[in-house]
């Protein structure tokens, strides 16, 4: 034990598992999703349905403005066409209004004030008694209204002409804007309340989600023994057989523990006659059969720290580390008061061990003692917690534990030190292995400061 070398693990490393989203945010972004695409569709089709209004009333507009002009119009027995200036509409009249009147017979025509300087397009005729709308593309875009009339001459034939309105299609657009603004911050609001609705909703509906999954960390933590609170009734079921394998758990542990009391309690008696006669014994098989009982008292040993640890509790409740820490020292300090010079302890008095207090007694009971044994005299207990993972590291001086040894002395049997001056059976280090196997940990052996070995045992969150 007196050559140096590398941190060695008596066990692989594990990769750390990635965490899922949570149920709630998935929720929550699946219902704001549906809900944005439901309101973008309700507010499209509002504003087209709104545009195609407001077009419809354009319209009705327009042939509000042909009646005027025909009110207007007078024609002469030679076929010519007149309107009066009085029109009954300002807009008629005012030069870029954005309406525009166009008048036109086969030999004659007649264009409204307010197309005075405007570019407009070539109109078409329609017969008599003929409406059509339509929108003219360009720039600016018309809509175009147009109505045919055949007007009775005196001597009884009919002069055709057609009456055509154009409307700049930028009427609609403050009107249509207005429509948009109104409609898309109605839509924010009305989207910003039923989000929040929502989020209320998720939140009562997964509440008892949440309060079984603080029931189970209480339990976890040993709080608590049972799931005994109030849940909805598609929850019973699932309550209902949490509780019920945590009983058939309790139960198996107590078998298990009463058997192997039964068993240690039947095989110490004969181990101890057969013992007894081997030492009055003078044959020459004697030391043969000494090492068959050693042999049968490790083994049986080892099968029955096994089995205890196969039916470890899976929620313990928390057990303070320093109290029993201390109680250990102070017997250790007694037992090797002519080798020791320091045994130092640096544990938080709130750190605590997720454990039975039986296990953590042994496991710190045996690296203490192999410390106090292999050691010149300096000794160290330390305990923290990392980031939910807890750590018990006992160093001494006595020199450190070569690599190709560091995963021999965790086997059944195997010494740090075979020197007959210090007793042992080479089985302490084994069973804390064992003991931090079960609890899901590992034995982690390197080199300390103090110039010794040092091991640690590192139990990860749970």
């Amino acid at each position: 034990m007196r050559a140096s070398g590398p941190s060695v693990s008596t066990q692989p490393a594990t990769w750390p598992g990635g965490r899922s989203t949570s149920l709630r945010v998935r929720l929550l972004a699946l219902g704001l999703a549906v809900l944005a695409i439901s309101l973008g569709l309700v507010g499209l089709a509002l504003d087209a349905a709104f545009a195609r209004s407001a077009e419809t009333e354009l319209r009705k507009q327009m042939e509000t403005w042909v009646y005027l002009v025909l009110a207007a119009t007078e024609i002469s027995d030679a076929g010519a066409i007149t309107v009066s200036d009085d029109l009954g509409d300002p807009r008629l009249s005012q030069p870029g209004s954005g309406v525009y009147v166009h008048v036109h017979g086969a030999d004659d025509e007649w264009n409204s004030p307010s197309s005075l300087g405007r570019d407009l397009p070539e109109p078409a005729s329609a017969d008599a008694g003929e409406q059509s709308f339509e929108k003219l593309s360009g720039e600016p875009a018309y809509l175009v209204y147009r109505y045919g009339v055949g007007w009775e001459l005196p001597n009884g034939s009919l002069l055709p002409f057609t009456v055509s309105v154009l409307a700049d299609e930028a009427l609609l657009g403050p009107q249509i804007s207005a429509f948009r603004g109104g409609l898309w911050r109605s839509l924010g609001a009305v989207g910003l309340i039923l989000a929040l609705a929502q989020f209320c909703f998720l939140w009562l509906a997964l509440r008892p989600l949440r309060e079984i999954a603080g029931d189970v960390a209480e339990i976890e933590s040993g709080v608590r023994e049972r799931l005994d609170g109030r849940y909805p009734r598609e929850l019973e079921p699932l309550t209902r057989n949490l509780d019920r394998l945590m009983e058939i758990e309790k139960a198996n542990q107590a078998r298990y523990r009463s058997a192997l009391d039964s068993l240690a309690h039947s095989l110490k008696t004969p181990l101890a006659v057969i013992q007894a006669g081997l030492a009055k014994s003078q044959g020459g098989e004697v030391p043969a059969m000494q090492d068959a009982v050693d042999d049968m008292q490790h083994l049986i040993a080892g099968r029955l720290q096994r089995a205890a640890a196969s039916a470890r509790r899976t929620h313990a409740a928390p057990v303070a580390i320093r109290p029993i820490a201390e109680r250990l020292v102070t017997s250790l300090r007694k037992v090797y008061s002519q080798h020791l010079r320091t045994l130092d302890v640096s544990i938080e008095p709130e750190l605590t061990f997720r454990g039975e207090p039986r296990d953590l007694m042994e496991m710190l009971g045996n690296l203490l003692d192999n410390a106090c044994k292999y050691g010149d005299g300096a000794v160290r207990l330390s305990a923290w917690r990392d980031s939910g993972a807890l750590s018990l590291r006992v160093e001494n001086d006595g020199g450190s534990i070569p690599a190709d040894r560091a995963r021999q002395l965790v086997e059944r049997g195997a010494r740090g030190d075979e020197r007959e001056r210090i007793e042992g059976h080479g089985l302490g280090l084994t069973i804390v292995n064992e003991l931090v196997t079960a609890y899901g940990g590992e034995l982690v052996i390197d080199e300390s400061d103090l110039g010794g070995a040092a091991i640690t045992a590192r139990f990860s969150e749970r």
